[in-house]
């Protein structure tokens, strides 16, 4: 005998199951905002999943947004898109303090060594794919995230994981800000029809950032994780209304 199951009470039983302890964030409906927040390291106690080879370091700021998007492109194009290293020069971000949209990056290219000058071609498909650590630069319009980066990309049929850490101290007037390993970022989608992506990013600072320039400014990072998240899933980067405005 053969049992079907309808794909809606396969989205049904998804909601039954209990999140992760690690996710502190419901998915929202799809077509919905996305859901997000920012804690300090005295807030509550957080353990990564093991699959983005983090310790169990305490942090300075962790922010987390989750989010569900329409794709029809295939997995192989959401990879792709990942891969193009370039593109996050095209990236637009709300900021609360200009109010108005401006670009997130000023410079982002991959690399082929950990030396930022040595500059290349945006990652293919099949390096994206490989399972080895990608290195690439990335310099914003403002804020202390200039630097290298390693990024490693973990794919499975209706899964992609990423996840990217600073190579070098980052560092502001000379002065070490955040610790070479420090700054870590991820972002796990999860296929849920042929058409529906979930979309879960965390952002950690750890315990050795310098806590006056990383605390406070949490609408700051919300809107950052808001506009990687609508790149990675294809929308308009600056489309209104900024998810944190003020």
């Amino acid at each position: 005998m053969r049992i079907l199951i309808l794909p809606s009470l396969l989205f049904t039983f998804s909601l039954l199951v209990a999140a992760p302890s690690w996710q502190w964030l419901e998915y929202p409906s799809p077509g919905a905002k996305p859901n997000s927040a920012v804690w300090q390291s005295t807030d509550r106690e957080w353990t990564p999943p093991l699959e983005l080879g983090w310790k169990k370091d305490d942090y300075t700021v962790l922010v987390m947004l989750a989010g569900s998007f329409q794709w029809s492109g295939g997995q192989d194009a959401l990879l792709e898109r990942i891969g193009r290293i370039s593109a996050l020069q095209e990236v637009k971000y709300w900021t609360v303090t200009e109010q108005r949209w401006t670009p997130l990056f000023v410079e982002a290219h991959a690399l082929q060594s950990a030396d930022e000058s040595a500059k290349r071609g945006d990652f293919s498909l099949q390096e994206i794919t490989s399972g080895k650590p990608l290195l690439f630069y990335q310099r914003e319009n403002r804020g202390i995230s200039e630097g290298v980066y390693r990024m490693r990309v973990s794919s499975k049929p209706g899964r992609i994981v990423v996840t990217t850490e600073n190579v070098n101290p980052l560092k502001a007037f000379l002065v070490s800000l955040i610790g070479a390993g420090e700054f870590q970022n991820s972002y796990i989608l999860e296929q849920q029809s042929d058409t529906e992506w979930r979309y879960y990013s965390t952002l950690r600072a750890g315990r050795g950032a310098y806590s006056l320039i990383i605390g406070g400014h949490d609408s700051s990072f919300i809107n950052r994780a808001a506009a990687l998240f609508r790149h990675v899933s294809g929308k308009s980067t600056d489309s209104e209304p900024p998810l944190a405005p003020k």
